[in-house]
């Protein structure tokens, strides 16, 4: 005859022995998938302009305190520019945790790819600037956000932003076309938990 012994939500007591059942592992528990609504031929954008916006909340409905992180994957992508211009896609969060939690606006300074293209650097007057264009691809990557620790009941709030800017110069050249183009194309944000110790 064998005894189980009594264990925690995210231990297993089994005719076999002890071990950890499959909640007490990191798990997805949210995602969200966000597209870009700004693709393609842009202009002048002193101030960012929202390419990607979105965000991904979760409530814990366990009976343990959950550790949370959230991963942030962002396509490839391009962007072309133009001498003498820049052209950047800054991508930000910011995060909330509580009963009910609402995340701040996030910063679009955290986090940066682009380029910048200038073949005459003594002056940015028409004239005498010499004219060509610019790509640059990035591969596709990704981030991990810390968020820590969620109680059971409380919620989190994940707030994500990408957008456009092209600071700096901005000389349109007369004898061609001008071409400015960004693609952010879309972003994955993923929850994942796994429960944690009241050490309290």
């Amino acid at each position: 005859m064998s005894v189980k012994l009594c264990t925690s939500e995210g231990m297993l007591s089994t005719v076999r022995g002890l071990g950890f059942s499959r909640a007490f592992f990191p798990r997805i528990v949210a995602e969200a998938f966000l597209e870009s609504t700004k693709d393609g031929e842009i202009k002048r954008s002193p101030d960012p302009v929202t390419m990607i916006d979105g965000d991904l909340s979760w409530t814990n409905n366990t009976a343990d305190p959950q550790f949370v992180f959230v991963q942030v994957i962002r396509a490839a992508r391009s962007i072309v520019a133009q001498s003498p211009g820049t052209v950047v896609i800054t991508d930000a969060t910011s995060h909330a945790v509580g009963a009910s939690p609402t995340a701040d606006f996030p910063s679009v300074w955290q986090d940066t790819c682009g380029g910048k293209l200038q073949t005459n650097r003594s002056s940015t007057a028409a004239a005498d600037l010499g004219y060509c264009r610019q790509f640059y691809d990035f591969d596709s990557s990704q981030a991990w956000v810390t968020v820590g620790r969620v109680d059971p009941m409380e919620a989190l709030h994940f707030r994500y932003l990408s957008a456009v800017q092209t600071p700096g110069v901005w000389t349109t050249p007369s004898e061609f076309e001008p071409r400015w183009e960004a693609h952010a194309r879309y972003a994955r944000l993923i929850a994942i938990a796994t429960p944690i110790g009241d050490v309290t």
